[in-house]
């Protein structure tokens, strides 16, 4: 399908690499006028400020004959959400859809985690959500019309040493249904991707981890990724399709994309309940919770390659 997305105007954050760079471009092939926002920097935050990588993604998009700008903005403030907002609307006059790509990551447990640390992370990609999806709302309410497209991570399952990158991830969640949920009266969608391919951020993360190969296979790093199951490219249609007229009816949910397959979360729940006659207390409870609301009493393990030192 060409020109899914004619005559509309998207927001990108994060699209000067990675993920956000295969949006912003198969964005601009459907037809779309795309805002290519993107700080710069590195996978950890540092050395930030830089309009290149945003500017070659929208020299990349032109040449090709399509229709772009870049903005090298500061998402993690209200500001920096507001300017990549007003960029779409100054430059085409509209903003139909955005898609929060931003992020950073630090690997490190949480004892050792700094306090600078955690609040960067947070920052780009809770408040990174926010501050866009924010301005965005105020111009999609008045047009009852706009489609949000949240970028998740399988991480929020409770990666061990990536603590404030898998709480950030698992806020996005919440924040997905509750935008959902407040904006469905004004002819907005929010839906939240989680994808898995191969970026810098992979790299980082598996990397250290010592899980990356240099050959194509599961995990690879993200030079040898192109034309892979492992493709950035692979998570463009499915985010394109929520920014368009034919999701029109899909609101607040959760698909992990990954290679080949799209799958859906299921609807959050409680497992089992025990009820007591009276008032609980320890004893009782000690007694029945493991035997009647187990077997499972521990996390789910995430799979890493060695225990962690003390």
């Amino acid at each position: 399908m060409r020109n899914y997305l004619e005559g509309k105007a998207v927001v990108v954050t994060g699209a000067g690499r990675g993920i956000g760079r295969a949006v912003a471009i198969a964005a601009a092939a459907e037809g779309a006028s795309v805002v290519v926002a993107d700080y710069g920097g590195t996978v950890d935050g540092r050395n930030t400020g830089l309009s290149d990588p945003a500017t070659e993604v929208v020299a990349e998009i032109v040449a090709a004959g399509g229709h772009a700008v870049a903005v090298a903005a500061d998402v993690s403030t209200m500001a920096g959400g507001r300017s990549v907002v007003a960029a779409a609307v100054d430059s085409f006059g509209r903003l139909d859809g955005l898609v929060c790509c931003a992020g950073i990551t630090v690997m490190k447990y949480m004892w050792e985690l700094e306090e600078r640390e955690w609040d960067d992370v947070i920052a780009v990609h809770l408040k990174g959500h926010f501050s866009c999806a924010q301005a965005a709302a105020k111009v999609m309410m008045p047009q009852q019309s706009g489609r949000l497209v949240f970028i998740g991570s399988g991480a929020f399952a409770g990666a061990p040493n990536l603590p404030s990158y898998a709480t950030a991830k698992a806020g996005i969640l919440g924040f997905t249904w509750s935008t959902a949920n407040a904006l469905r009266w004004h002819g907005i969608t929010t839906n939240c991707v989680v994808p898995s391919a191969a970026t810098r951020m992979s790299d980082t993360i598996f990397g250290e981890a010592q899980l990356l190969r240099e050959e194509p296979g599961p995990l690879i790093r993200s030079e040898l990724a192109s034309g892979t199951d492992r493709d950035p490219a692979n998570i463009a249609p499915t985010v394109l399709y929520l920014l368009g007229d034919e999701s029109r009816g899909v609101n607040g949910q959760v698909y992990r994309v990954q290679g080949y397959e799209i799958a859906r979360l299921a609807e959050f729940g409680w497992d089992k309940e025990i009820t007591n006659d009276g008032p609980w207390d320890i004893a009782t409870i000690a007694k029945r919770l493991p035997r009647e609301l187990g077997p499972k009493t521990t996390p789910t393990p995430v799979p890493w390659p060695e225990r962690p030192g003390r």
